[in-house]
């Protein structure tokens, strides 16, 4: 019951600490506070938006040494690191080993190499599907089973309101750029995504088909793509069909 009481006076006290604060560098400087207090040396906030899907554009911020992440940027790390890929698939916390880097070893030793030995990292997905991690390292002391499970439940609680407060003050690196589609647009970009032609679309739809052509533009505009299949896999990947 103690501990219990203990975690919910913690709990309040973040929230209320994280309310207090309008500025990005404010939000980011409590947040290694709470690293801190949770034993470990350095920690890194990374954010993989859903589009474009060939090179998704990877935002990082914290407290990992500079020029080491200078050098997982140059090498485009993001795109074989399996605490973020794995985080596509996954949002339970993965403790760091030789196991979860089996299938990139040279970015597990390389990392090792600059003092990032134990760590553990935690994804989360937004509502338009971007996906945040945030990764915990330090140079000494392996984690244990009670200390991981310490970890994990606290983890949960500073990712969601870090990524709460980031999008209350409209942080541009962790938000995509808002996509509003009418009503009318979503329903032809629905038929599209479900492979119906624009005559198939009029039909249904009992509009006509220079109205569906004119729609499917504007909404290609809206996403950038060059097409209206990949307006429509766009979409789909940011959750507005």
């Amino acid at each position: 019951m103690e501990k219990e009481s203990g975690f919910m006076h913690w709990w309040n006290d973040l929230r209320m600490e994280m309310l207090k604060l309008e500025e990005a560098p404010q939000i980011f400087a409590l947040l290694e506070q709470e690293v801190q207090r949770l034993g470990f040396d350095y920690y890194a906030y990374g954010v993989r938006h859903s589009v474009p899907f060939t090179r998704p554009k990877t935002d990082i911020y914290g407290s990992y040494p500079k020029h080491w992440l200078e050098h997982y940027q140059q090498n485009n790390y993001a795109t074989i690191d399996p605490s973020i890929m794995n985080g596509l698939r996954s949002t339970q916390m993965m403790l760091w080993n030789d196991a979860l880097f089996e299938n990139s070893p040279c970015l597990w030793s390389e990392a090792q190499d600059w003092g990032l030995r134990f760590g553990v990292t935690l994804p989360m997905r937004s509502p338009n599907n971007t996906l945040s991690v945030l990764s915990l390292a330090r140079t000494y002391t392996p984690i244990g089973a009670a200390e991981c499970e310490h970890i994990r439940l606290r983890l949960h609680c500073i990712v969601e309101v870090l990524n709460s407060r980031l999008a209350d003050i409209g942080h541009q690196q962790t938000t995509s750029e808002l996509i509003e589609l009418s009503l009318r647009e979503r329903e032809v970009l629905q038929w599209t995504a479900d492979g119906k032609s624009s005559g198939e679309i009029a039909l249904i739809l009992g509009i006509s088909v220079n109205t569906v052509n004119f729609h499917l533009k504007v909404i290609q505009k809206k996403f950038g793509a060059a097409n209206k299949t990949l307006a429509a896999a766009y979409g789909a990947a940011l959750g507005l069909i």
